[in-house]
């Protein structure tokens, strides 16, 4: 079947009947790990699935998940993306079984509590001992409990199914069981409008029984398909030929081969064995083409498959074109289609499927250009020097082939990318020109970004980009795109022209070009000043990094260091880049030690070790590429660090400024250095004005904390302005620099450091879920303070607030009293608490935690002073982050590191203040909500135990939950506790009964697996998740009246 009946059921024909006896062992499919239909064509496999399937979906017992197997399957890359699909991951195919049978699990497992069942038809297209049979393998040995995998196939039954049937973890369905039964074939023959006795020798073969019923009494002599063709007309006949020559049509496509316009819904009415999408896509079961395929004339058979393919590459479904011209042996038209797929730098299909295409193709078309050019986009990403030397013979070979050319240097200018080669680029945009004088429209667009790729004059850049050619070429090919991104960037230095660009970049990549296109719009926006924009792209800029993205593009790591290190998260920079190290080491790529290096070298001045910093920049001080603006190219990151680490390339950045905001960048970094090296400020007073967005986008904290206090030294508002933005991080920078040998930097730093809160020497945790305590260094604090009731109000108002007005706090902590004497009342308690938390302070010294500027105060929680419900707060959004990529086991961990922080209700002790009451709401709401949904991943995974301990502490929080019982009561169900569930049920019920509510359709579902469990069924091995009721109960051995 193709493509638009790969992820749903096919709709049949003609109308069916149900077959019960199956469905209900079909229902069960939620209840095994693996469910196997095994039996040959004809015996209603793929039927019942799609019964099943509809079934479900009028009453649910889980989630369905088609796919259906064609042959590309046997490409690991190609049967990884449909499983991906099917289940809704939305990044590139895994690299090996085992990662992709991973993210699947994970994928599964973040469905729960409901159960997924992903059915997979036609498994026979795919070995057992292939990669792609061994992703199936690993994927049934790692689901999870609330997932299940239903496969349908032709004898012989599965390997990896006898195990689990042993062990209980299996059931199959066999063609034993899909024949039909006597009462069946009374009912299908009723359903037909034939007699019994006609279908009396079909053997219960439900294809046969369909067969005979439509051709009549005939049937019986043997030839079944004559006397259902005998009376078509030739239209009809035609149609079937096609579907059966071509594997699927729909009326465009035989439109196209039968040369005239017509209805296909019309064309096969009726007829048998055949069925269709809800697109309009038809197709028809294997037994037509056993019975037809030596009646079809060849010469017409081709001609099909290659009118058919010339559609199906007009829609770029690549797969299903080749597959068609080489069983067509059309190898014209399949070295044609090569060329559609390698022609822009990376082929638009896996490696491994041109690696089969090439397997089919007989040794004559391998050696052809085309062929050439096949074999090498199937090992460049390997081994890139032997892709060299066959895209070298193509291009030789491919003399008056303007698209072959085309294609060829294209793959030849990612080589020489990553290689650095300029020569070799320059060469290329040589051979560029000339197809573009020949009429190659896409050569010409490509040779104007590549010429501006080149040039080292932004005028030129700018001339080319704006190319007659480059702008007729509108919409550009994905890469072209991403190009043309990274140019207005890097080589232009117009982050605000950059941005749409990346952002249309963005929408429009494939998933491989999407890092590098995050990764565009992430440097746009930062060196725009949006710093908080660029930040919120970082999570899942650093959920697209990992081996497979960096070895080719290590420039995304230097983009996350950098934005890390802004951000203050040193730990999770290290992390980084220790984990991606080998894989920059290993990568192919020219510049891959230099992002390396850059990264370290930001990374390291982040954590005040600029020796570490210099010594890392020294190691590839050698390169060119460092005295040149073409270092931006990189990371604009390089800009600062070289200027200033490295003093011997300075008079190269001098010489020639670089391209637009680098330049005010530059002057930036060379006032800074003046500033460093001299102790003169006097240079920063002509800086741009958009100095404190530079700073604070683009220098290290320590470096912007030395430019902002010469900024204030050189009588500089925002000077003031970008030191409150950086905070109290630049103590220690400020503390360095009362040493300068500059007076005019030291008096300042001096004068503003008397401003700027000493860091205490301790460490201050604040335990506000449940009851307030208050540590200092791991030990209780113990003062009189802490028992007054307005002091832990305050400090609770101050922690909702963060920044506040003194109005607002007398409001809420005296609301009864006049102005002046809330103002006094609220001075001796802010002294009161000045005190709690730092009871070393001398009087003349700023107060670090609670500040006040005028009329505001704020309270300041960093390393000093960690708060349990902050530390919640962050667990709990990392969390939701992780189930949004698809990493519930990362998720679920996340989660129980939460879960462990809950005392018991913020500042529980604090009885008084509405504001309090409301985070108190809040807090209590978010713990209940992340500890039903670990739960249902405890459950998901096995954990039995850990989810019962998990819903009674829930239900101890909520009692009014809903949520909260139904997590419990699941867990003595797959416990097979059935009197514990069946005592938390009527307590859920007798709830509802009294907030006046109906209960929800799980709670329902939850009783219906209470009432099988109780008549013997076995309990589900899965989350609890069960089908809603599907028939009124009056009252039952639950004692419960009709729920629905």
């Amino acid at each position: 079947m193709s493509q638009p009946l790969r992820y749903d059921p096919p709709i049949s024909n003609r109308a069916l009947i149900l077959r019960p006896r199956l469905l209900a062992q079909l229902q069960d499919r939620f209840h095994y790990r693996l469910t196997a239909i095994v039996a040959a064509p004809g015996f209603g496999k793929t039927t019942l699935l799609a019964q099943a399937v509809v079934e479900n979906a009028l009453s649910p017992h889980g989630d369905d998940k088609w796919l259906t197997c064609q042959k590309n399957d046997l490409a690991l890359s190609y049967f990884c993306s449909g499983i991906f699909a099917a289940v809704g991951i939305d990044t590139p195919p895994a690299e090996s079984p085992r990662e992709a049978a991973l993210a699947v699990a994970e994928a599964i497992w973040g469905a729960a509590p409901e159960h997924v069942a992903l059915i997979i038809d036609d498994i026979h297209h795919i070995g057992p001992d292939s990669a792609s049979g061994q992703l199936l393998a690993e994927l049934v040995a790692e689901l999870p409990r609330n997932g299940h995998i239903v496969l349908a196939s032709r004898p012989p039954v599965p390997p990896l199914t006898h195990r689990l049937v042993a062990n209980g973890d299996a059931m199959v369905i066999n063609e034993a069981d899909l024949q039909f039964r006597s009462e069946e074939i009374a009912e299908f023959a009723d359903l037909r409008g034939v007699r019994t006795d006609l279908l009396s020798t079909v053997g219960g073969w439900p294809a046969l029984a369909e067969l005979t019923a439509t051709a009549g009494r005939q049937a019986v002599t043997g030839y079944v398909w004559e006397e259902l063709l005998g009376p078509s007309s030739s239209d009809r006949r035609q149609a079937l030929e096609l579907l059966v020559t071509v594997g699927g049509a729909d009326d465009e496509i035989a439109a196209a081969v039968l040369g005239r316009r017509l209805s296909l819904e019309k064309m096969l009415d009726g007829l048998p064995l055949v069925v269709r999408s809800q697109n309009g896509w038809w197709s028809s079961h294997g037994l037509w083409q056993s019975a037809l395929q030596d009646q079809v004339d060849y010469d017409w058979a081709v001609a099909a498959r290659r009118t058919a393919a010339a559609v199906l590459r007009g829609r770029r479904r690549y797969h299903e074109a080749m597959a068609l011209l080489l069983d067509a042996q059309a190898w014209d038209e399949a070295r044609e289609l090569v060329v559609d797929v390698c022609e822009v730098f990376t082929p638009l299909v896996p490696v491994d499927v041109l690696a089969g295409w090439i397997r089919r193709m007989p040794p004559e078309v391998q050696q052809t250009p085309e062929g050439l050019l096949l074999a090498a986009m199937a090992i460049e990403p390997s081994n890139p020097a032997k892709a060299e030397q066959l895209l070298k013979s193509a291009l030789s070979a491919a003399e008056g082939q303007p698209p072959v050319r085309f294609a060829c240097v294209n793959a030849l200018l990612l080589i020489a990318f990553w290689r650095g080669d300029r020569e070799q680029m320059i060469a290329l945009t040589g051979w560029l020109a000339e197809l573009a004088a020949a009429g190659h429209a896409e050569a010409l667009a490509l040779a104007a970004l590549l010429r501006s790729l080149l040039a080292t004059d932004p005028e030129v850049v700018r001339t080319e980009i704006a190319s007659a050619g480059l702008i007729a070429n509108a919409p550009l090919s994905p890469v072209s795109n991403w190009l043309l991104m990274h140019i207005v960037l890097l080589k232009l230095g117009d982050p605000a022209g950059a941005e749409p660009l990346a952002r249309r970049t963005l929408a429009l990549a494939p998933p491989s070009l999407r890092p590098v296109a995050r990764s565009g719009l992430l440097e746009s926006l930062r060196l725009l000043g949006r710093s908080a924009e660029a930040e919120a792209l970082l999570p899942d800029l650093l959920a697209d990094l990992n081996s497979s993205t960096v070895l080719c593009s290590p420039e995304l790591v230097t983009t996350a260091v950098v934005m890390l290190s802004l951000t203050n998260r040193d730990q999770q920079a290290a992390e980084l880049i220790h984990s991606l190290g080998p894989t920059l080491r290993a990568s192919p790529v020219v510049w891959a030690l230099l992002a390396r290096a850059l990264a370290d070298a930001y990374h390291a001045v982040a954590l005040g070790d600029e020796d570490r910093a210099v010594a890392v920049l020294r190691e590839v001080a050698g390169s060119g590429l460092i005295r040149s603006p073409a270092v931006l190219q990189v990371s604009p990151a390089a800009l600062p660090l070289i200027y200033v680490l490295v003093p011997r390339v300075r008079e190269h950045w001098d010489a020639a400024a670089p391209p637009g905001c680098f330049a005010d960048t530059l002057r930036v970094v060379q006032a800074l250095v003046d500033v460093r090296e001299n102790g003169t400020p006097a240079r920063v007073r002509a800086l741009p004005l958009t100095t404190r967005r530079i700073a604070g986008a683009q220098l290290p904290v320590s470096w912007a904390t030395e430019l902002a206090v010469a900024l204030i030294a050189a009588g500089r508002a925002d000077g003031r302005e970008l030191l409150d933005e950086l905070g109290t991080r630049t103590r220690a920078t400020l503390r360095r620099l009362t040493g300068s040998p500059a007076a005019d930097i030291a008096g300042t730093a001096r004068s503003l450091i008397r401003n700027i809160p000493a860091m205490p020497a301790y460490r201050l945790r604040l335990r506000v879920l449940g009851p307030l305590r208050l540590e200092r260094d791991g030990s209780p604090v113990v003062a009189p303070e802490l028992g007054r009731m307005r002091v832990r109000h305050l400090l609770g108002f101050l922690l909702v607030h963060r920044r506040t007005t003194r109005a607002a706090i007398t409001a809420e902590l005296w609301p009864d009293l006049d102005e002046r004497s809330a103002g006094r009342n609220l001075r001796v308690t802010l002294a009161y608490l000045q005190n709690l938390l730092e009871p070393d302070r001398a009087e003349q010294e700023p107060p670090y935690f609670v500040r006040s500027t005028g009329s505001m105060l704020e309270l300041i929680t960093d390393e000093c002073l960690l708060v349990d419900a902050d530390e919640f707060d962050r667990i709990v959004e990392a969390a939701s982050a992780l189930e949004r990529q698809g990493a519930p086991s990362a998720a679920l961990a996340a989660y129980r590191r939460a879960i462990a922080l809950w005392g018991g209700d913020f500042l529980a002790d604090v009885t008084e203040g509405a504001s309090l009451e409301l985070e108190r709401d809040r807090v209590r709401g978010q713990f209940v909500t992340i500890a039903i949904r670990a739960g249902h991943l405890l459950l998901a995974h096995g954990d039995v135990d850990a989810a019962l301990v998990l819903g009674k502490r829930v239900l101890g929080v909520a009692e009014w939950s809903e949520t909260a019982y139904q997590l419990l009561i699941a867990a003595y169900l797959s416990a097979g506790d059935l009197a514990n569930a069946m005592t938390l049920l009527r307590r859920c019920h007798a709830m509802l009964r009294e907030l006046g509510v109906n209960p929800h359709q799980r709670t329902q579902a939850l009783a219906q697996q209470l009432r099988e469990q109780q008549h013997g069924r076995p309990a589900r091995p899965g989350a609890g998740h069960s089908p809603p009721v599907r028939r009124p109960a009056g009252r039952d051995d639950i004692g419960e009246p009709n729920l629905r």
